[in-house]
């Protein structure tokens, strides 16, 4: 298969600007832009690459349940390796953990059939304390069940009524606690005991490291690789070997395309997503700043406690000194003493061998 023939055929440069220049919305907002933004969306224009599928409205257009539910449904049961239907999406309930946090560019939450709930988000750059931050967000997403399910069955209520709950965190730039178990790219917490007992937790986590994952896998050797693929590159001839061997991906490609004649809905959608990495990049670089003024203030105390900790060898090893010195300064004395002694002593000696040779 030719690539024109899954994303269309390619334009010219100027070509791609005039199709921007069509809507003179959009190309004003466009004109905003960051100039590394303007090209990636000519370049798009052009033919000459895809999209950023992980940005959130890209995202949820090709996994849109309520028009394509199988894709959504596939790409999770390939990572939760278990065969899914999903029930419906949910809205966000209130303000969810992520407010606070650092990048993420695509979030969607959707309950199975069996009443099961997964989230699935993406982070530009990982979180500080990642782990943290997650095991707290699964705590609300099961209290916020808890409460739900309560209220619903109230007397009739038993534990028994709550569901599994999925965090699916997709990984752009991984953090050095992922990075240095590479090349492993998918990390499944594993709830068990020490002595081997069945309990169920409520409570499931996957990370995806799609930087190591780019970096270590060329063959796409089975349908999560081939999901994987389609989410972290946007390069011509990935496309053309993901279609070569898993046809249906296709028709994603063909959904992402339409946008290449469309500049309103394409501009709109980059421009919300750069709003959100802009509010998020802010939020991130306070996070770093506020980390590194932390690490200083610890180095600083560090420097502190050691400089204590010298300034008292220092007084310990003076008050030696001194003890050694009056020691020493007493020693002297007596050898001096001694010394006078024993001049004395030779000076009677030879008094005595004097008069005797007389």
């Amino acid at each position: 298969m030719k690539l024109h023939e899954i994303i269309g055929a390619q334009k010219s440069r100027e070509e791609a600007l005039e199709i921007l220049k069509s809507s003179e919305w959009a190309y004003k907002e466009f004109s905003t832009f960051k100039r590394e933004h303007q090209e990636d969306i000519l370049a798009f224009i052009q033919g000459n690459k895809g999209l950023p599928i992980l940005y959130d409205g890209f995202f949820k257009y090709v996994f849109d349940p309520e028009r394509h539910p199988e894709r959504l449904e596939d790409f999770l049961s390939e990572i939760l390796g278990q065969k899914i239907k999903i029930e419906e999406v949910l809205a966000r309930e209130g303000n969810k953990l992520v407010e606070e946090g650092t990048l993420v560019v695509m979030d969607i939450i959707v309950r199975l059939s069996d009443g099961t709930i997964v989230d699935v988000e993406m982070q530009k750059i990982g979180y500080a304390f990642t782990g943290q931050r997650s095991s707290c967000y699964l705590s609300d997403m099961i209290m916020r069940q808890y409460n739900r399910v309560k209220a619903q069955k109230q007397k009739d209520f038993k534990f028994s009524h709550m569901k599994p709950v999925y965090l699916v965190v997709l990984l752009e730039k991984s953090t050095p606690e992922f990075l240095s178990v590479a090349p492993a790219f998918i990390h499944r917490l594993q709830n068990t005991f020490d002595s081997g007992v069945n309990v169920k937790m409520l409570s499931n986590l996957v990370y995806i490291s799609l930087d190591t994952f780019r970096d270590v896998r060329e063959n796409i050797s089975d349908k999560l690789v081939a999901w994987l693929t389609f989410l972290s590159s946007d390069r011509p001839e990935d496309m053309l070997r993901l279609v070569d061997k898993y046809p249906e991906f296709i028709e994603c490609y063909r959904d992402i395309m339409r946008f290449r004649t469309n500049p309103e809905e394409l501009i709109t959608m980059f421009s919300e997503a750069l709003i959100q990495m802009d509010k998020n990049t802010v939020k991130y670089m306070i996070e770093e700043q506020q980390k590194e003024l932390e690490q200083n203030r610890q180095e600083l105390e560090q420097k502190r406690q050691e400089l204590e900790t010298t300034t008292e060898q220092l007084e310990t090893t003076t008050e030696q000194l001194e003890a050694a010195t009056e020691q020493l300064e007493k020693q002297e004395k007596v050898l001096a003493a001694a010394e006078g002694e024993i001049a004395e002593m030779k000076r009677i000696i030879a008094e005595l061998q004097a008069k005797q040779s007389e």
